[in-house]
């Protein structure tokens, strides 16, 4: 079987799931389709009478990996998920992970009774949100005055190091783990890094990916000496702008222990539409 086949049966998979259980999983699909390069994600997968019936994904980001998988419905508590996992953590040790996270959407009543029977701990939780013009009035989407000097661009290759400070500043990233996910980042031509200037010089930076009319936001940050003055809501409202022109629906995650940009962005129309939460292994 093919990587084209299987990456088919893995989606018509999620659908079915998703559509038994209400529920929205995160397969982090940019990353699957680069499985076979550097910086892609690994998968397992069972098949019963060339039938997929189940997944495990890992996704390596530098020294850590996160885990999401599924069990097609009527094909559960027969030891699938259980022994891919098995055979997942022998992928996990050679690979010299040292930080294990498993993901499941927070109202899976499947994960949360499988989730209980592992060594885990709550690690976090992400809210994912989509942009809706209907729930934010109109002067909400007016840029600031102090802003009005902030311009996108796309990020040049010799930025790579900007990129990696602002990342260490935003989310408490070290250098070297920073480093390495760049590596891979900058080679897929299919996502497009913006650098964020205000007054011509680097302000902070996102990543933007798009598929099937859906436009995603990554790692948006502004340099923290900067914060407060408009920066991260003119480069939000400059992206929705260009999005809807483009007809384009507008996306992004945000951790729950993030609350000053959960407030900026539902003050710029972006509703909440599914939880994920996170646990991390400790066995």
């Amino acid at each position: 079987m093919t990587t084209a086949e299987t990456l088919k049966d893995i989606e018509e998979l999620q659908q079915r799931c998703e559509q038994y259980e209400g529920i929205t999983l995160k397969l982090n699909w940019d990353m699957l389709r680069q499985v076979t390069a550097a910086g892609g994600a690994e998968w397992l997968v069972t098949y019963e009478d060339d039938m997929l019936v189940g997944f495990i994904g890992l996704y390596g980001f530098a020294s850590e990996v996160e885990i999401c998988g599924m069990v097609r419905p009527g094909y559960r508590r027969r030891g699938i998920f259980t022994s891919l996992w098995q055979q997942a953590q022998s992928r996990i040790r050679h690979n010299n992970f040292t930080t294990l996270l498993l993901n499941a959407p927070a109202s899976s009543a499947s994960a949360s009774a499988y989730l209980k029977t592992l060594p885990l701990v709550f690690n976090h939780a992400e809210y994912q949100m989509k942009w809706d013009g209907d729930s934010v009035p109109q002067d909400s989407m007016e840029l600031s005055s102090a802003a009005g000097n902030v311009v996108l661009r796309p990020v040049r290759k010799d930025e790579t190091p900007i990129l990696v400070e602002l990342d260490c500043e935003g989310f408490n990233m070290s250098k070297e783990d920073a480093a390495v996910i760049y590596e891979h980042l900058m080679d897929d031509n299919r996502e497009e890094h913006i650098i964020i200037e205000m007054n011509g010089q680097p302000a902070g930076k996102m990543r933007l990916g798009t598929e099937d009319n859906e436009t995603w936001i990554y790692g948006l940050t502004v340099a923290k000496k900067l914060r407060g003055l408009g920066i991260g809501r003119s480069a939000l409202l400059q992206t929705i702008e260009r999005e809807r022109r483009n007809y384009n629906g507008v996306n992004l995650e945000v951790a729950l222990h993030n609350p000053g940009a959960l407030k900026l962005y539902e003050s710029c129309g972006f509703v909440i539409m599914n939880k994920q939460d996170y646990y991390r292994y400790i066995g």
